[in-house]
């Protein structure tokens, strides 16, 4: 009978190969393994110095209904050629006449938030293959 000690171990032992394997094909090729690992479209920004916002904490509004109001933490700038892949759209407050906000995840820059997706390079408004964010 194998004990649960030496189950463990060896679970873990293959975790940590797997893991190594991994850590060795992103060392190799970077880019190509972050492009593997992206889950949603990618598009990038027409504009300069875009402000991605996250909310502040337990119970805020962000989520709900994105806006500078209830998401006022900028946790990074998206600039035009920057890898956006984005997760998820939903209404928020309305910038340009778009009334949409996407959740983004800036590939380029490392740091992910809410952002107006009006200044997603895109002629319309939704934005094709990217689902509703889950809210109320």
């Amino acid at each position: 009978m194998v004990n649960k000690s030496a189950r463990r171990g060896t679970r873990l032992g293959g975790v940590a190969a797997v893991l190594c394997a991994l850590a060795m094909t992103v060392g190799a090729a970077p880019t190509q393994a972050a492009e593997q690992l992206a889950a949603g479209p990618v598009f990038t920004t027409w504009a300069t110095d875009v402000n991605v916002r996250y909310f502040s904490g337990p119970g805020s509004p962000c989520p709900d209904f994105p806006s500078p109001g209830n998401c006022p933490r900028v946790v990074g700038k998206a600039q035009p050629g920057d890898q956006l892949e984005v997760e998820c759209q939903t209404r928020g407050e309305t910038v340009g006449g778009n009334p949409y906000w996407v959740f983004v995840d800036n590939w380029t820059r490392g740091f992910y938030g809410w952002m107006a997706s009006y200044y997603i390079s895109h002629p319309d408004n939704w934005l094709p293959g990217v689902p509703q964010c889950a809210g109320p």
